[in-house]
């Protein structure tokens, strides 16, 4: 397996585990949980916002490795 694949599927399955993890805790089974208030907002919120900043940051390391493998 090349050193693309391998680092893409590596990102994609951090994503993918955050993602469902979120997914999975603002689900009605576990709306308590998801109701939790940390620091002023609930856990949800913060899952939330924990998806949207790692897919920016995934995406940014990606086209990062891409670009320097590219330039080699």
């Amino acid at each position: 397996m090349s050193s693309k694949v391998k680092y893409s599927a590596i990102l994609l399955a951090i994503y993918t585990v955050l993602y469902f993890g979120v997914a999975l805790m603002v689900s009605a089974s576990f709306k308590d949980v998801a109701a939790t208030v940390v620091a002023g907002l609930p856990l949800a919120i913060w899952g939330g916002l924990l998806v949207i900043i790692s897919g920016v940051v995934i995406t940014r390391l990606y086209l990062k490795k891409m670009d320097s493998e590219e330039s080699n």
